[in-house]
């Protein structure tokens, strides 16, 4: 008997609104609308007091000013919404691997099987919701079902601050055939007011049309509307294609030969890549230098460390040792960089196995929160001496 799946959706709650109106205190309660300049763009976000005046997400600022004239306007500051996304997906990853991320501001998670560790799936979606608010004082709704269409409707009707539990049980059916079709995923203003010309208005009639006439009409996707008004929904949560490595690598303007100049410039390179892998959440075992001399000719170096890293001296101290075992035989170089692979997540490193052996190490700590704070540019550890060209591998 195959064992019936338990699927999360997590959804924020008027996401960028709610994070102005948690930072602006004279915003709360307010008519909030995030997007562009008036009179040009749409609206990124509306908070729940703007949405009694009609407003959502994708609607013309110039119609949303006539429609609620008394509505507060802000600009997007999406470098602050991203950084809140990042702590709530590393959330998620403290439950289960099995994370599909939809957008900044939603997700699946298919959390079969972890009852031993967390508890029932209705414990672990209260234990999420509890912890993005510990940590970011923003709420979300949250949808549990055994499947992606009904967990992300369950967490629709519980908006704002839901949990709903959808069983895909008659009683439960007969009440989403009820709804309307704008509840069916993927169908939007265009797809509906096709289907409302066919005299189909609700789930259920939508579920009773035959499929050979929904396919005809729509392709394939008319198939899968017609799965989704039965309930039927046989994709798995994907998790987030994971990347193979992290690196950078610089060009110079002018070929080097100076072994300081290399080693300064590896120092740098090591800076930035245990940035970009604190940023991805991930630590890497392999090494590898690349050095491309004055000719073309490029040589590899690689190293399989003892533990897998994102510090920067770790980082710094392996690459200087492959340069240091490099026959460079007074060549110039041109390009010099390095990467780190044979990656794995955080959460299965730290947050799940408890593992101190992988604590992130001082120095990289102190510079991630300055980096943070004020841009990657605002520090260097490092100064190099000729201009070069520096890029992301």
């Amino acid at each position: 008997m195959v064992k019936e799946r338990k699927i999360i959706h997590i959804d924020m709650d008027a996401f960028f609104a709610q994070i102005e109106q948690r930072d602006n205190p004279k915003y709360k309660n307010k008519p909030l609308i995030v997007g562009g300049p008036l009179n040009r763009g749409v609206i990124s976000s509306a908070s729940y007091e703007a949405r009694k005046y009609g407003l959502h997400a994708g609607m013309p600022l110039s119609k949303a000013k006539r429609l609620c004239r008394n509505g507060i306007y802000v600009p997007v500051n999406m470098e602050k919404y991203l950084s809140e996304s990042r702590k709530i997906i590393n959330i998620f990853y403290h439950f289960t691997p099995l994370v599909e991320i939809i957008g900044s501001d939603e997700g699946f998670l298919d959390v079969t099987g972890c009852q031993k560790l967390f508890g029932n799936p209705v414990e672990i979606t209260k234990k999420i919701k509890g912890k993005i608010y510990e940590q970011t004082n923003l709420t979300s709704s949250a949808g549990i079902a055994p499947n992606k269409f009904l967990a992300k409707l369950a967490s629709g009707l519980g908006k704002p601050n839901g949990l709903t539990v959808l069983e895909k049980n008659e009683k439960i059916m007969k009440k989403i055939r009820l709804l309307p079709i704008s509840y069916i995923w993927g169908v939007g203003m265009v797809t509906e007011k096709v289907l409302k010309n066919m005299g189909i208005n609700t789930i259920g009639e939508l579920a009773d049309t035959p499929p050979d006439l929904l396919i005809s009409k729509f392709g394939k996707a008319g198939k899968t509307m017609h799965e989704l008004a039965n309930g039927i929904d046989n994709r798995k949560v994907v998790p987030n294609r994971e990347p193979k490595s992290v690196g950078r690598e610089t060009t110079y303007n002018e070929d080097v030969s100076d072994i300081g100049i290399l080693k300064s410039t590896l120092l740098l390179l090591s800076q930035k890549v245990s940035r970009n892998l604190n940023i991805k959440k991930y630590r890497g075992k392999t090494l590898t230098l690349k050095i491309r001399f004055a000719d073309f000719k490029t040589i590899t170096r690689s190293n399989t460390l003892q533990k897998y890293t994102h510090s920067m001296t770790e980082i710094y101290k392996a690459s200087a040792m492959l340069l240091k075992n490099s026959d460079l035989l007074k060549k110039k170089v041109r390009l010099i960089g390095i990467s780190v692979s044979n990656l794995k997540p955080d959460y299965l490193l730290s947050n799940n196995l408890f593992n101190q052996e992988y604590k992130q190490d001082s120095l990289t700590d102190a510079i991630e929160k300055i980096t943070e704070k004020f841009g990657e540019d605002k520090i260097t550890i490092a100064k190099i001496i000729r201009k070069e060209k520096d890029t992301e591998t």
